[in-house]
């Protein structure tokens, strides 16, 4: 029995964009996080906070995860790596967004944590370890 904790936070903003980009960026967001291969990233349960009328895009996942004896380890594993893969996804996919975030994970022994974050016109984001230092 291995206990296993897992965070993540993402934030994605957008200012002045169009009606359609707003639903359109909002399904993807959702429909990444259901299909993707790490169920510790499937449990996300997105917070749709958008303004139609105000042409504001602002979606929110905030999620804990802790298991006494980890269900999925080799999903547990990956998470780091998964989850880098998924926040630079959204940036090349969508790279008018404003995100950042963090993640963490503690599991056999590895206490890892990290914070990462995308300007809009970028098409990729930046990492930070627990120092703040640039990865």
């Amino acid at each position: 029995m291995e206990r296993m904790k897992i965070t993540y936070k993402i934030y994605l903003e957008a200012e002045d964009v169009s009606q359609s980009r707003i639903l359109s960026t909002t399904s993807y967001f959702k429909n990444l996080f259901q299909n993707c291969t790490n169920r510790y990233l499937q449990m996300a349960k997105v917070d749709d906070e958008c303004d139609m009328e105000d042409f504001a895009l602002r979606l929110y996942v905030e999620e804990t995860i802790e298991e006494e004896d980890c269900r999925y380890p080799e999903e547990a594993r990956a998470f780091l790596g998964d989850m880098a893969e998924f926040v630079d996804a959204i940036a090349r996919a969508h790279s008018y967004l404003d995100m950042e975030g963090s993640f963490s994970i503690s599991y056999e022994g590895v206490e890892e944590r990290y914070t990462f974050t995308s300007e809009p016109g970028r098409d990729d984001c930046d990492f930070f370890g627990e120092e703040g230092e640039k990865i």
